[in-house]
């Protein structure tokens, strides 16, 4: 791997993991609904989804949504229709006792997964940006692909970690105050609901 690449790869990460995206308003939601430990099985989940795109990119994915432009908007609009589906339900759920409202570990894992498969932030990067970052061109491109996306997984984990252990932080602080814990849960539910419309909108413009 040629490693002159990696600052300029590395203050690419650190751009897509600040942009606003749905994994980051997923992250905070979890947090907020589920406390720290549903926060780190989400950052689990969103950091599996990662390696699917990681994995599908060593072997060529930029050129099947080159030459096939209608599948990146059908990812967009099936990602716009799970955040309203997890606006839903999180809103529906809100403000129910601590005990009816605890979400399955594999379920919270799965929610983060999926949320980052059909994450256009994701797809973007790994189609159109880290191609660019392949350095000696005698070396095996697969290969410095992987390294590199394992880089980018390494760093988003420890994002993702960082924004939904500060979410759950503060859902600590009102566990037991049930209009306030309710208040956190709806606004986590619009920002699902926000970022779902954001999708839509950007996808049918």
């Amino acid at each position: 791997m040629d490693l002159s690449v990696l600052p300029a790869f590395i203050a690419a990460v650190l751009v897509l993991l600040l942009a606003p995206g749905p994994d980051m308003a997923f992250m905070v939601a979890a947090g907020l609904k589920h406390g720290r430990g549903g926060a780190t099985r989400a950052a689990l989940g969103i950091t599996a989804g990662v390696s699917v795109y990681v994995v599908l990119t060593a072997l060529g994915l930029g050129a099947f949504l080159a030459a096939a432009p209608g599948v990146a908007a059908t990812i967009q609009l099936a990602g716009a229709a799970y955040l309203a589906y997890l606006a839903w339900v999180t809103w529906r759920s809100s403000g129910l006792p601590l005990e009816a409202s605890i979400v399955k570990s594999a379920d919270v894992f799965r929610r983060g997964f999926v949320v980052n498969i059909f994450n256009p932030k994701i797809v973007l990067f790994f189609t159109a940006f880290l191609p660019q970052f392949l350095g000696d061109a005698n070396g095996n491109p697969v290969l410095q692909l992987l390294m590199l996306g394992l880089i980018l997984q390494v760093l988003g984990l420890l994002a993702d970690l960082a924004i939904g252990y500060a979410a759950g932080a503060v859902r600590d602080r009102v566990l037991h105050r049930t209009g306030v814990r309710r208040l956190l849960e709806r606004f986590a539910a619009t920002v699902y609901g926000a970022l779902a419309a954001a999708l839509l909108v950007n996808t049918v413009r």
